[in-house]
């Protein structure tokens, strides 16, 4: 068994009005100002470019140095666009966004070679098999049905959020030249890096019930998602997969993460977006866990009026509280989890920024809407923000502290439950490059053994089969119940 390891410019940025804390109002404050020549003009016609079936990742926004904060956000609506652009799939002639067609960690231990025509990759989400590679009944899906921290995301309707991984051919063929379980990993030297261009998203699916409405402007598809079980081990009850069987079920793209090596940026420039309603955003650095602060409305992971003393808790199975069990006939879990972004814009902070932000949804979603037809759907999702760090000064000892842009951000629907910043080296810089960075494989007591530290690190995908890899299952102390005979 696997072990745990470690839109407008009206947009409000301010507490609401009404006297209800912590939630946004659109209608009672204006956004702050971006920077001069922000978006730079033109910049939201040129988006169609990246719409093309044979548009080049982007690269160039970081060219020039220094490099100014609105830069790193068009790029990262650039790299959106280009990922969600609808192209045909050479299979069955529909057209399918882009990053449905990568790579996924399934095919990094095959020998899939994703060159061609762009081909829709069919949606296995969480199949990741409890044994490692080499041992009998291994298989690796898309994604997982926890997040990086072991936790699990459960949806208001009870269904545990999924996540998928995607590459472009070039990050693919680099990670798979560099994976832990083919000793690609160790006996590369610690420079080995990725390139220019290279490109991996995470997209959060929500499934959604037979006749479910989806959240209002959502992408949907069809993904096949495994069927979960309860398993009792001495001292411990795990919810996990049943290996090798599945539903078909209609999925919602509610998150995606957009992740690139530009110009002078061998750590990747990470950005990430959201479905808008996901749930209540908060302003940055502004969030209290308080009884007294709730949000009146329901969004899609957010049930109205919930204090924000009860959001962004993970429950764990056999817990005392919360605790989290599954109903395997229903396959539904509790508690749902009820979900708040807790800094609006990621703590964006270089000047001006997070006006920036603000200016480039606008114009970036004002660009989708106006487009005819499906591709139009992606205008109802939102950057929360993008970090990096200084140009090329990404080194064996990098972390979140050399964090620039949006030092705290997180995605509500991907890493709900370390959004909090209050106990780290710097406060409010909690982010990408806590986990993504040179010593991904080398913190850890065995087992499994401490790895030299390596600056193609940053990717978790090159655990993939292996005991560094975090389980697809979540595990906890198996609580007694009292004997009602025994005096």
């Amino acid at each position: 068994m696997k072990t745990i390891q470690w839109l407008t410019l009206t947009f409000a940025t301010t507490m609401a009005a009404s006297g209800v804390a912590g939630a946004l109002s659109p209608a009672n404050a204006a956004a702050p100002p971006p920077a001069k020549n922000c978006p730079a003009f033109g910049w939201s016609e040129g988006l169609g470019q990246y719409l093309k079936p044979d548009a080049a990742f982007p690269t160039s926004d970081t060219k020039t140095i220094p490099t100014p904060d609105c830069n790193f956000h068009q790029w990262s609506w650039e790299a959106f666009v280009w990922a969600t652009a609808l192209v045909k799939d050479s299979g069955s002639g529909t057209n399918v966004p882009r990053f449905m067609t990568l790579a996924t960690p399934a095919e990094l231990l095959s020998n899939a070679d994703d060159a061609g025509a762009p081909k829709l990759r069919p949606l296995t989400l969480a199949a990741r098999a409890q044994v490692f590679h080499g041992a009998a009944g291994f298989t690796e899906g898309a994604g997982a049905i926890v997040q990086a921290d072991g936790n699990m995301l459960v949806a208001q309707n009870g269904y545990p959020v999924y996540a998928s991984v995607h590459m472009n051919q070039t990050y693919f063929n680099t990670a798979r030249k560099n994976l832990i379980v083919t000793g690609g990993y160790q006996s590369q030297p610690a420079s080995s890096s990725f390139a220019v261009g290279d490109a991996v998203f995470k997209a959060t699916w929500l499934r959604l019930d037979p006749n479910q409405a989806p959240p209002a402007g959502a992408y949907t598809t069809q993904a096949q998602v495994p069927v979960l079980e309860n398993k009792i081990t001495p001292g411990q009850i795990t919810i996990q997969p049943v290996a090798g069987k599945f539903v078909t079920v209609t999925v919602a793209l509610i998150g995606l993460h957009v992740v690139g090596y530009t110009e002078n940026h061998p750590e990747f420039l990470w950005g990430t977006f959201e479905l808008k309603n996901n749930s209540p955003q908060t302003p940055d650095n502004t969030f209290e866990p308080s009884a007294s602060r709730s949000d009146p409305k329901s969004y899609t992971l957010y049930k109205g009026r919930t204090p924000f003393s009860q959001v962004n808790i993970a429950a764990q199975p056999g817990a005392s509280r919360p605790q989290l069990t599954l109903d395997p006939a229903t396959q539904k879990l509790t508690p749902v989890t009820n979900v708040v972004l807790e800094n609006k814009t990621g703590g964006e902070n270089q000047p001006n920024g997070v006006g920036n932000i603000y200016a480039i949804n606008a114009q970036a979603q004002g660009f989708l809407s106006n487009l005819k037809g499906p591709q139009s759907t992606f205008a109802s999702y939102s950057l929360d923000g993008t970090v990096w760090m200084l140009p090329n000064s990404y080194n064996l000892n990098s972390n979140q502290t050399n964090a620039v842009g949006s030092v705290n951000l997180a995605n509500a629907t991907a890493e709900t439950f370390v959004q909090q910043a209050d106990n780290t080296p710097i406060k409010n810089v909690l982010n990408c490059f806590l986990c993504h960075n040179p010593t991904s494989y080398s913190f850890q007591t065995p087992p499994p053994a401490k790895l030299p530290n390596r600056l193609i690190a940053l990717s978790h995908v090159l655990s993939i089969g292996s005991p560094y890899e975090v389980p697809n299952s979540i595990s906890g102390k198996l609580l007694m119940r009292p004997d009602p005979f025994r005096k």
